[in-house]
Protein backbone atom coordinates (compact mmCIF):
# COMPACT_ATOMS: atom_id res chain seq x y z
CA UNK A 1 0.00 0.00 0.00
CA UNK A 2 1.40 3.30 -0.90
CA UNK A 3 2.17 6.46 1.76
CA UNK A 4 0.38 9.62 0.79
CA UNK A 5 2.89 11.88 2.77
CA UNK A 6 6.66 11.27 3.20
CA UNK A 7 7.32 8.80 6.80
CA UNK A 8 9.16 11.64 8.87
CA UNK A 9 8.62 15.31 9.10
CA UNK A 10 12.08 16.23 9.54
CA UNK A 11 12.56 20.12 10.33
CA UNK A 12 13.74 22.33 7.33
CA UNK A 13 16.82 23.53 9.52
CA UNK A 14 17.86 19.48 10.36
CA UNK A 15 17.65 18.50 6.63
CA UNK A 16 19.48 22.05 5.36
CA UNK A 17 22.24 21.40 8.34
CA UNK A 18 22.20 17.38 7.99
CA UNK A 19 22.95 17.89 3.80
CA UNK A 20 25.05 20.83 4.24
CA UNK A 21 27.59 18.43 6.01
CA UNK A 22 27.39 15.61 3.88
CA UNK A 23 28.40 18.29 1.06
CA UNK A 24 31.56 19.79 2.70
CA UNK A 25 32.72 15.86 1.69
CA UNK A 26 31.15 15.35 -1.31
CA UNK A 27 33.86 14.35 -3.03
CA UNK A 28 34.19 11.52 -5.90
CA UNK A 29 30.68 12.10 -7.63
CA UNK A 30 28.50 9.34 -7.44
CA UNK A 31 30.70 7.74 -4.73
CA UNK A 32 28.65 10.13 -2.54
CA UNK A 33 25.25 8.18 -2.74
CA UNK A 34 26.02 5.53 0.05
CA UNK A 35 27.23 8.08 2.80
CA UNK A 36 23.42 10.02 1.46
CA UNK A 37 22.26 6.87 1.98
CA UNK A 38 24.03 5.91 5.72
CA UNK A 39 22.62 9.77 6.91
CA UNK A 40 18.63 9.82 5.39
CA UNK A 41 18.07 5.53 5.82
CA UNK A 42 20.54 4.41 8.85
CA UNK A 43 20.68 7.19 11.12
CA UNK A 44 17.76 9.85 10.87
CA UNK A 45 15.36 7.13 9.29
CA UNK A 46 13.81 10.20 7.21
CA UNK A 47 13.51 7.83 3.65
CA UNK A 48 12.70 4.26 3.64
CA UNK A 49 15.61 1.38 2.50
CA UNK A 50 12.81 1.54 -0.49
CA UNK A 51 12.34 4.70 -1.32
CA UNK A 52 16.24 5.40 -1.39
CA UNK A 53 16.84 2.38 -3.82
CA UNK A 54 13.97 3.87 -6.46
CA UNK A 55 15.30 6.99 -6.11
CA UNK A 56 18.77 5.92 -6.88
CA UNK A 57 17.65 4.16 -9.54
CA UNK A 58 15.30 6.98 -10.71
CA UNK A 59 18.29 9.86 -10.85
CA UNK A 60 19.81 7.66 -13.29
CA UNK A 61 17.21 8.28 -16.07
CA UNK A 62 16.71 11.41 -15.60
CA UNK A 63 19.87 14.02 -16.88
CA UNK A 64 22.18 15.56 -14.26
CA UNK A 65 24.98 15.14 -11.42
CA UNK A 66 23.38 12.00 -10.21
CA UNK A 67 24.24 12.60 -6.42
CA UNK A 68 23.02 15.92 -6.82
CA UNK A 69 19.70 14.04 -7.71
CA UNK A 70 20.02 11.67 -5.18
CA UNK A 71 19.92 14.48 -2.61
CA UNK A 72 16.99 16.05 -4.42
CA UNK A 73 15.33 12.67 -4.08
CA UNK A 74 15.79 12.24 -0.61
CA UNK A 75 14.59 15.57 0.41
CA UNK A 76 11.27 15.44 -1.49
CA UNK A 77 10.58 12.26 0.40
CA UNK A 78 11.47 13.84 3.60
CA UNK A 79 9.44 16.87 3.29
CA UNK A 80 8.35 17.11 0.07
CA UNK A 81 8.92 19.65 -3.18
CA UNK A 82 10.28 21.94 -0.12
CA UNK A 83 12.59 19.64 1.40
CA UNK A 84 14.22 18.97 -1.87
CA UNK A 85 14.95 22.16 -2.31
CA UNK A 86 16.39 22.50 1.13
CA UNK A 87 18.41 19.45 0.62
CA UNK A 88 20.03 20.50 -2.71
CA UNK A 89 21.16 24.30 -1.50
CA UNK A 90 22.10 22.84 1.10
CA UNK A 91 24.09 19.82 -0.71
CA UNK A 92 25.56 22.38 -3.46
CA UNK A 93 26.71 25.12 -1.36
CA UNK A 94 30.20 23.92 -0.07
CA UNK A 95 31.17 23.45 -3.66
CA UNK A 96 29.61 26.98 -5.02
CA UNK A 97 31.34 29.00 -2.28
CA UNK A 98 34.71 27.08 -2.50
CA UNK A 99 34.64 27.45 -6.38
CA UNK A 100 34.30 31.18 -5.96
CA UNK A 101 36.87 31.55 -3.33
CA UNK A 102 39.29 29.70 -5.71
CA UNK A 103 38.05 31.75 -9.03
CA UNK A 104 39.26 34.81 -7.09
CA UNK A 105 42.01 33.55 -6.54
CA UNK A 106 43.00 31.88 -9.93
CA UNK A 107 42.35 35.60 -11.38
CA UNK A 108 44.40 36.81 -9.03
CA UNK A 109 47.08 34.67 -8.73
CA UNK A 110 47.20 33.34 -12.51
CA UNK A 111 50.33 35.95 -13.76
CA UNK A 112 52.88 34.06 -11.03
CA UNK A 113 55.19 31.79 -13.42
CA UNK A 114 54.89 29.46 -10.07
CA UNK A 115 51.25 29.14 -10.57
CA UNK A 116 51.02 29.03 -14.22
CA UNK A 117 53.43 25.86 -13.74
CA UNK A 118 51.22 24.35 -10.79
CA UNK A 119 47.78 24.47 -13.67
CA UNK A 120 50.14 23.00 -16.40
CA UNK A 121 51.04 20.42 -14.41
CA UNK A 122 46.97 20.33 -12.81
CA UNK A 123 45.89 20.43 -16.86
CA UNK A 124 48.12 16.91 -17.45
CA UNK A 125 46.01 15.66 -14.10
CA UNK A 126 42.27 16.47 -16.06
CA UNK A 127 43.45 15.07 -18.86
CA UNK A 128 44.19 11.71 -17.06
CA UNK A 129 41.11 12.29 -15.53
CA UNK A 130 38.68 12.29 -18.61
CA UNK A 131 41.04 9.27 -20.08
CA UNK A 132 40.12 7.16 -17.41
CA UNK A 133 36.61 7.82 -16.80
CA UNK A 134 36.60 7.65 -20.89
CA UNK A 135 38.39 3.71 -20.12
CA UNK A 136 35.68 3.09 -16.92
CA UNK A 137 32.70 3.59 -18.71
CA UNK A 138 33.74 2.02 -22.27
CA UNK A 139 34.28 -1.06 -20.36
CA UNK A 140 30.84 -0.77 -18.30
CA UNK A 141 28.62 0.27 -21.74
CA UNK A 142 31.04 -1.30 -24.96
CA UNK A 143 30.41 -4.67 -24.78
CA UNK A 144 29.03 -5.29 -27.84
CA UNK A 145 30.38 -4.19 -31.65
CA UNK A 146 27.57 -1.94 -32.63
CA UNK A 147 28.08 0.11 -29.31
CA UNK A 148 31.89 0.35 -30.29
CA UNK A 149 31.02 1.66 -33.63
CA UNK A 150 28.37 4.08 -32.30
CA UNK A 151 30.96 5.37 -29.69
CA UNK A 152 33.72 6.25 -32.20
CA UNK A 153 31.42 7.76 -34.84
CA UNK A 154 30.23 9.65 -31.91
CA UNK A 155 34.15 10.44 -31.50
CA UNK A 156 34.84 11.46 -34.58
CA UNK A 157 31.96 13.60 -35.13
CA UNK A 158 33.05 15.91 -31.78
CA UNK A 159 36.64 16.03 -32.94
CA UNK A 160 35.64 17.54 -36.21
CA UNK A 161 34.19 20.09 -34.22
CA UNK A 162 30.34 18.61 -34.48
CA UNK A 163 27.81 19.87 -31.75
CA UNK A 164 27.82 17.08 -29.50
CA UNK A 165 23.84 17.79 -28.47
CA UNK A 166 22.85 16.83 -32.28
CA UNK A 167 24.77 13.80 -31.67
CA UNK A 168 23.38 12.95 -28.62
CA UNK A 169 19.83 12.94 -29.92
CA UNK A 170 20.94 10.70 -32.85
CA UNK A 171 22.24 7.80 -30.77
CA UNK A 172 19.55 8.38 -28.45
CA UNK A 173 17.20 7.68 -30.93
CA UNK A 174 19.37 5.09 -33.14
CA UNK A 175 19.53 3.07 -30.04
CA UNK A 176 15.67 3.12 -29.11
CA UNK A 177 15.23 1.88 -32.85
CA UNK A 178 18.26 -0.93 -32.93
CA UNK A 179 18.35 -2.33 -29.43
CA UNK A 180 16.07 -4.63 -28.01
CA UNK A 181 17.57 -6.67 -25.48
CA UNK A 182 19.24 -3.71 -23.08
CA UNK A 183 19.06 -5.83 -19.73
CA UNK A 184 21.16 -4.36 -16.19
CA UNK A 185 19.63 -0.91 -16.61
CA UNK A 186 16.01 -1.61 -15.68
CA UNK A 187 16.00 -1.67 -11.84
CA UNK A 188 13.39 -3.22 -10.03
CA UNK A 189 12.65 -0.64 -7.22
CA UNK A 190 9.11 0.72 -7.39
CA UNK A 191 8.62 4.42 -5.15
CA UNK A 192 6.24 3.82 -2.10
CA UNK A 193 5.09 7.19 -2.13
CA UNK A 194 2.78 9.54 -4.16
CA UNK A 195 3.54 12.90 -5.09
CA UNK A 196 2.29 15.94 -6.77
CA UNK A 197 3.35 17.44 -10.01
CA UNK A 198 1.66 21.12 -9.54
CA UNK A 199 4.68 22.51 -7.86
CA UNK A 200 6.96 21.15 -10.07
CA UNK A 201 5.10 22.57 -12.73
CA UNK A 202 5.08 26.03 -11.08
CA UNK A 203 8.86 25.83 -11.21
CA UNK A 204 8.86 25.20 -14.94
CA UNK A 205 6.57 28.12 -15.76
CA UNK A 206 8.43 30.40 -13.69
CA UNK A 207 11.85 29.54 -15.44
CA UNK A 208 11.02 29.98 -18.81
CA UNK A 209 9.40 33.08 -17.43
CA UNK A 210 12.92 34.66 -16.06
CA UNK A 211 14.48 33.10 -19.47
CA UNK A 212 11.87 35.53 -20.98
CA UNK A 213 12.32 37.96 -19.12
CA UNK A 214 16.43 38.07 -19.74
CA UNK A 215 15.50 37.53 -23.49
CA UNK A 216 13.40 40.43 -23.89
CA UNK A 217 15.27 43.07 -21.63
CA UNK A 218 18.52 41.94 -23.45
CA UNK A 219 20.30 40.77 -20.26
CA UNK A 220 24.10 39.98 -20.22
CA UNK A 221 22.98 37.00 -18.20
CA UNK A 222 20.57 35.23 -21.03
CA UNK A 223 22.89 33.20 -23.02
CA UNK A 224 25.02 32.22 -19.59
CA UNK A 225 21.61 30.67 -17.82
CA UNK A 226 20.52 29.61 -21.28
CA UNK A 227 23.90 27.46 -21.97
CA UNK A 228 23.96 26.15 -18.60
CA UNK A 229 20.67 25.12 -18.83
CA UNK A 230 20.65 23.43 -22.17
CA UNK A 231 24.24 21.33 -20.69
CA UNK A 232 22.27 20.17 -17.70
CA UNK A 233 19.31 19.02 -20.12
CA UNK A 234 21.31 17.01 -21.91
CA UNK A 235 23.64 15.47 -19.13
CA UNK A 236 21.80 11.84 -19.28
CA UNK A 237 24.62 9.00 -17.75
CA UNK A 238 25.81 12.14 -14.93
CA UNK A 239 27.95 14.60 -14.60
CA UNK A 240 30.68 14.07 -16.42
CA UNK A 241 28.76 13.81 -19.78
CA UNK A 242 28.20 17.78 -19.30
CA UNK A 243 31.75 18.61 -19.90
CA UNK A 244 31.74 18.14 -23.69
CA UNK A 245 28.59 20.09 -24.30
CA UNK A 246 30.34 22.88 -22.04
CA UNK A 247 33.50 22.92 -24.00
CA UNK A 248 31.47 23.13 -27.14
CA UNK A 249 29.30 25.91 -25.88
CA UNK A 250 31.63 28.10 -23.78
CA UNK A 251 34.96 27.37 -25.71
CA UNK A 252 34.24 26.44 -29.34
CA UNK A 253 30.29 28.64 -29.56
CA UNK A 254 30.63 31.63 -27.83
CA UNK A 255 34.37 32.39 -26.89
CA UNK A 256 34.05 32.68 -23.52
CA UNK A 257 37.23 31.45 -22.67
CA UNK A 258 40.14 29.32 -24.32
CA UNK A 259 40.09 25.60 -23.94
CA UNK A 260 43.05 25.92 -21.50
CA UNK A 261 41.41 28.07 -19.08
CA UNK A 262 38.38 25.33 -19.54
CA UNK A 263 40.51 22.76 -18.10
CA UNK A 264 41.88 24.72 -15.32
CA UNK A 265 37.90 25.23 -14.09
CA UNK A 266 37.72 21.34 -14.34
CA UNK A 267 41.07 21.06 -11.75
CA UNK A 268 39.47 23.60 -9.41
CA UNK A 269 36.16 21.27 -9.64
CA UNK A 270 38.34 18.60 -8.51
CA UNK A 271 40.12 20.07 -5.47
CA UNK A 272 36.29 20.91 -4.34
CA UNK A 273 33.69 19.19 -3.05
CA UNK A 274 30.87 18.91 -5.22
CA UNK A 275 29.57 17.11 -8.81
CA UNK A 276 32.02 17.97 -11.70
CA UNK A 277 29.40 20.30 -13.73
CA UNK A 278 30.35 23.19 -10.70
CA UNK A 279 32.60 23.76 -13.38
CA UNK A 280 29.89 26.25 -14.16
CA UNK A 281 30.68 28.29 -11.18
CA UNK A 282 33.81 28.93 -12.27
CA UNK A 283 32.88 29.55 -15.83
CA UNK A 284 30.29 32.21 -14.58
CA UNK A 285 32.84 33.49 -12.03
CA UNK A 286 35.46 34.33 -14.97
CA UNK A 287 32.37 35.95 -16.71
CA UNK A 288 30.70 38.21 -14.22
CA UNK A 289 31.94 37.97 -10.71
CA UNK A 290 29.92 36.05 -7.99
CA UNK A 291 26.63 37.16 -9.55
CA UNK A 292 27.71 35.56 -13.04
CA UNK A 293 28.81 32.12 -11.27
CA UNK A 294 25.32 32.30 -8.93
CA UNK A 295 23.48 32.89 -12.50
CA UNK A 296 25.82 29.71 -13.89
CA UNK A 297 25.20 27.17 -11.19
CA UNK A 298 21.03 27.74 -10.69
CA UNK A 299 20.87 27.72 -14.40
CA UNK A 300 22.99 24.44 -14.66
CA UNK A 301 21.19 22.87 -11.20
CA UNK A 302 17.59 23.96 -11.95
CA UNK A 303 15.91 21.81 -15.23
CA UNK A 304 17.53 18.59 -13.94
CA UNK A 305 16.07 19.43 -10.13
CA UNK A 306 12.83 20.48 -11.52
CA UNK A 307 12.78 17.11 -13.42
CA UNK A 308 13.27 14.85 -10.71
CA UNK A 309 11.06 16.11 -8.90
CA UNK A 310 8.27 16.21 -12.37
CA UNK A 311 8.89 12.72 -12.72
CA UNK A 312 8.75 11.86 -9.46
CA UNK A 313 4.53 10.54 -9.98
CA UNK A 314 5.43 8.41 -12.65
CA UNK A 315 8.94 6.43 -11.29
CA UNK A 316 6.94 3.15 -11.69
CA UNK A 317 5.84 3.49 -15.31
CA UNK A 318 9.83 5.07 -16.50
CA UNK A 319 11.67 2.50 -15.03
CA UNK A 320 9.43 -0.34 -17.07
CA UNK A 321 9.62 1.65 -20.81
CA UNK A 322 11.91 -0.20 -22.87
CA UNK A 323 12.05 2.69 -25.42
CA UNK A 324 13.46 4.89 -22.44
CA UNK A 325 16.04 2.42 -21.40
CA UNK A 326 17.23 1.84 -25.15
CA UNK A 327 17.35 5.39 -25.27
CA UNK A 328 19.23 5.91 -21.97
CA UNK A 329 21.57 3.41 -23.41
CA UNK A 330 22.45 5.66 -26.41
CA UNK A 331 23.49 8.28 -24.17
CA UNK A 332 25.89 6.47 -22.45
CA UNK A 333 27.31 4.51 -25.31
CA UNK A 334 28.05 8.58 -26.45
CA UNK A 335 29.49 9.68 -23.63
CA UNK A 336 32.38 7.21 -24.11
CA UNK A 337 32.77 8.52 -27.71
CA UNK A 338 32.62 12.34 -26.55
CA UNK A 339 34.72 11.54 -23.58
CA UNK A 340 37.48 9.74 -25.86
CA UNK A 341 37.55 12.88 -28.07
CA UNK A 342 37.89 15.13 -25.05
CA UNK A 343 40.42 13.49 -23.95
CA UNK A 344 42.24 13.86 -27.52
CA UNK A 345 41.60 17.48 -27.16
CA UNK A 346 43.23 17.80 -23.89
CA UNK A 347 46.20 16.12 -24.82
CA UNK A 348 47.05 18.58 -27.17
CA UNK A 349 47.28 21.68 -24.84
CA UNK A 350 49.48 19.20 -22.41
CA UNK A 351 53.37 20.91 -23.03
CA UNK A 352 55.51 18.52 -24.07
CA UNK A 353 57.55 18.59 -21.13
CA UNK A 354 59.18 16.19 -19.07
CA UNK A 355 57.61 17.18 -16.13
CA UNK A 356 53.99 17.42 -17.40
CA UNK A 357 54.44 14.25 -19.34
CA UNK A 358 55.23 12.89 -15.97
CA UNK A 359 52.73 13.79 -14.24
CA UNK A 360 50.10 13.08 -17.14
CA UNK A 361 51.36 9.55 -16.91
CA UNK A 362 51.71 9.06 -13.10
CA UNK A 363 48.12 10.89 -12.74
CA UNK A 364 46.71 8.34 -15.41
CA UNK A 365 48.60 5.33 -13.05
CA UNK A 366 47.31 6.20 -9.62
CA UNK A 367 43.60 6.60 -10.84
CA UNK A 368 43.84 3.61 -12.84
CA UNK A 369 44.79 1.97 -9.15
CA UNK A 370 41.95 3.52 -7.85
CA UNK A 371 43.81 6.28 -5.60
CA UNK A 372 41.35 9.39 -4.96
CA UNK A 373 41.27 12.25 -7.13
CA UNK A 374 41.52 14.24 -3.72
CA UNK A 375 44.49 12.75 -3.07
CA UNK A 376 45.78 12.74 -6.97
CA UNK A 377 44.96 16.46 -7.89
CA UNK A 378 47.48 17.95 -4.99
CA UNK A 379 50.28 15.68 -4.97
CA UNK A 380 50.13 16.53 -8.38
CA UNK A 381 50.12 20.03 -8.00
CA UNK A 382 52.91 20.10 -5.23
CA UNK A 383 54.99 18.00 -8.01
CA UNK A 384 54.20 20.69 -10.76
CA UNK A 385 55.42 23.22 -8.71
CA UNK A 386 58.47 21.27 -7.65
CA UNK A 387 59.75 20.70 -11.04
CA UNK A 388 59.11 24.56 -11.74
CA UNK A 389 61.58 25.18 -8.97
CA UNK A 390 64.32 22.43 -10.37
CA UNK A 391 64.38 22.93 -13.95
Amino acid sequence: MKRDKPISKATFPAIFISFLRLGMTAFGGPAMIPYIRNEVVDKKKWVSEEDFSAGTALAQLVPGATAMQVTAWAGLNTRGLAGSFVAYVGFGLPAFIMICALSAVYISLGNIPAIEAMFGGLKAVVTALIAHAAINFSLRYLSRNSAKFMAFAVGCWLAFNGNPIIILVVMCALSALIFTDITGLNPKEHSQVKYGVKGPLFLIAGAILILTVLFLTGSRFFHLAFTMAKVDLFAFGGGYVSLPIMLHEVVNNYHWMTQSVFMDGIALGQITPGPVVMTSAFIGYMLDGVLGAAVATISVFAPSFIMINLVAPFYDRLRSSAILQRALYGSLISLVGLMAAMTGQFLLTVKPEPGDILILITSFILLRRGTNIVIVVPCCALLSLLFSTLF
